[in-house]
């Protein structure tokens, strides 16, 4: 099954499911007003927030998942598909953590996700202990899988399908990345 953004709009049991991995769906059409753009990925649709408002949106013709922070400060492409964004954010819901502490290299990553996995997951579970009961009935009932190589997908998608965007907040700055600033040759 390919995931979609109506999918998930259509079934409520999921999106339930989904808001304790602080994956909310939402429809584009009535979503607010947009405090960011993206090229080259015009256009984008928002179809989650998290609890802080960052939004994940589809962008492109690929439609890529692109994350963006409430304050426009930050974006970073980071799945290729809904259905990898779904794998990581299910497995890992502190995929950003491993952003972060990894500083986006890839042996950097796959180590903090080797050395601290124990401790995101109790974090995680501590503040949603319905995520261990929740994340197989997700994977079954949206054709999902857990990601072999974590680290790997993540970082491809910043470093690669993210590679040439940029997120402009809307009063026309440049968004930082995730992670913080690329190191460009």
């Amino acid at each position: 099954m390919t995931v979609t953004p109506e999918i998930l709009r259509a079934n409520k049991e999921i999106r339930d499911m989904l808001w304790s991995f602080d994956f909310v769906v939402v429809d584009n059409q009535e979503y607010g007003p947009v405090w960011f753009d993206t090229a080259p990925l015009e256009p984008f649709k928002i179809m989650a927030q998290r609890s802080t408002g960052c939004v994940y949106a589809l962008t492109g013709a690929q439609h890529h998942i692109l994350l963006a922070t409430s304050e426009g400060q930050a974006g970073v492409v980071m799945a290729a598909s809904l259905q990898e964004c779904l794998e990581l954010v299910i497995a890992h819901p502190y995929w950003q953590d491993l952003l972060r502490f990894g500083k986006r290299d890839l042996s950097a990553m796959r180590q903090v996700l080797r050395d601290r996995i124990e401790e995101f997951e109790d974090e995680a579970l501590v503040d949603n202990p319905e995520i261990a009961q929740f994340r197989p009935l997700l994977r079954a009932q949206l054709g999902l899988a857990e990601p072999g190589d974590p680290a790997k997908l993540l970082h491809h998608a910043v470093m690669v399908l993210g590679a040439g965007v940029i997120v402009r907040g809307s009063d026309g700055y440049l968004s930082e990345p995730l992670a913080g600033p690329l190191k460009r040759p």
